[in-house]
């Protein structure tokens, strides 16, 4: 039975994310899930330039876990979130990391963004999908 969900919610494309928590939302009350919503910064923090300044990391962080529990606020009942997490690196190395990590049973989440509506599956949800240790479902905003 499916109990932990991870939900990689992308805070750039409103669209997607709105729908992807919409079916997250039901498939968690279903199956009587929780919800763990994460937002990757995709941005180099490896940099040697970017390393010399944690306060920068630590404030692009700060910023993105509070819009996503903004977002979450609006559209995911308090009652079926497990938890929120923001990290930073490569979105789809990250997002099979956190997987495993957090033993989660199901990554839901968007299968593209809006501006490349012409592919099946974005880049980031291919490459979850082929390297993820769970099961992965891909929602499409049609």
């Amino acid at each position: 039975m499916t109990k932990r969900i991870l939900i990689p919610v992308d805070l750039h494309q409103e669209a997607d994310g709105a729908y992807l928590l919409e079916e997250a939302v039901k498939f968690a009350q279903a199956t009587n899930g929780k919800l763990i919503l994460l937002n990757v910064v995709d941005i180099d923090f490896d940099s040697s330039m970017v390393d010399r300044f944690d306060d920068v990391k630590d404030q692009y962080a700060k910023t993105a876990k509070q819009k996503l529990r903004d977002v979450a606020s609006r559209r995911v009942p308090d009652d079926l979130i497990e938890d929120i997490k923001v990290t930073s690196g490569r979105s789809y190395s990250k997002v099979v990391d956190a997987a495993r990590d957090l033993n989660v049973d199901l990554i839901i989440m968007a299968a593209h963004k809006l501006d490349m509506a012409e592919y099946m599956l974005g880049m980031t949800a291919a490459r979850v999908v082929r390297h993820a240790h769970c099961s992965v479902m891909v929602v499409r905003n049609a």
